[in-house]
């Protein structure tokens, strides 16, 4: 079914679990700052706001216990989707990774929202002394991709650095906050010294699901420069 930037004078139904994008502050920026997956079929168009979704925020929330630890509730303002034709084992299967995620025994508290969140890698486990996998850290992207990942549909392969683009500093802290541009706290989210990082941004998602069903089920998106991190790219 492949992405789309919604319209404003139009709205159309859109499916659960799609993947909806939302831009950065700036005038008529075509960044794309977010991404999650859409709780419910509803009816979108473009800047629907408070739409909610399951997504890192941070904070996480990915079901009824981690939506309980916090006091935000997970919504976002919806300027984009990206649909895969999602069969009754697909939802199920997304269904089953959300209660897995939801379940998981992350930190709570002040920091807590910070201690789950990662930039590079996009999903990483913590683990105790003896080995013991705890919980999951992700980027918005890293949740949207594990999730996928969870029905065998790999959306960008991020195995291998040479595979993303290098980011500069300016890009990142549009994609993550001006907090970044604190060194300590890059160092917490994986992305040490002063860059360029080949680091996940979530236009590329957005490209990565406007293709074919059938290309999207099976070769991973490889995204060719950071442009990609905008949508459309005209």
């Amino acid at each position: 079914m492949s992405a789309q930037r919604l319209r404003p004078d139009t709205r159309q139904r859109v499916p659960r679990f799609a993947v909806v994008g939302q831009y950065g502050e700036a005038p008529a920026s075509r960044f794309v700052q977010h991404v999650a997956l859409l709780r419910s079929d509803q009816e979108l168009g473009y800047a629907t706001p408070d739409v909610r979704v399951w997504h890192m925020g941070p904070p996480l929330v990915a079901g009824t216990i981690s939506e309980a630890a916090t006091v935000h509730e997970a919504t976002c303002t919806v300027h984009m989707i990206g649909v895969v034709d999602l069969d009754a084992q697909d939802v199920e299967g997304i269904e089953t990774w959300l209660a897995e995620v939801d379940t998981e025994d992350r930190p709570s508290g002040k920091l807590a929202p910070l201690r789950q969140y990662t930039i590079h890698p996009a999903v990483l486990w913590v683990t105790a002394e003896n080995g013991t996998r705890l919980y999951r850290r992700f980027s918005c992207v890293g949740f949207v991709l594990d999730g996928y990942r969870a029905i065998g549909i790999n959306l960008i392969d991020d195995s291998r650095a040479e595979n993303l683009p290098a980011v500069n500093l300016e890009t990142v802290a549009d994609a993550y906050g001006e907090g970044v541009r604190n060194e300590r706290l890059r160092n917490a989210f994986g992305i040490p010294g002063d860059g360029p990082w080949p680091i996940l941004l979530a236009g590329y998602l957005i490209h990565a699901l406007n293709r074919s069903d059938a290309e999207i089920r099976t070769s991973a998106y490889l995204p060719s420069s950071a442009a990609k991190g905008e949508f459309p790219l005209e």
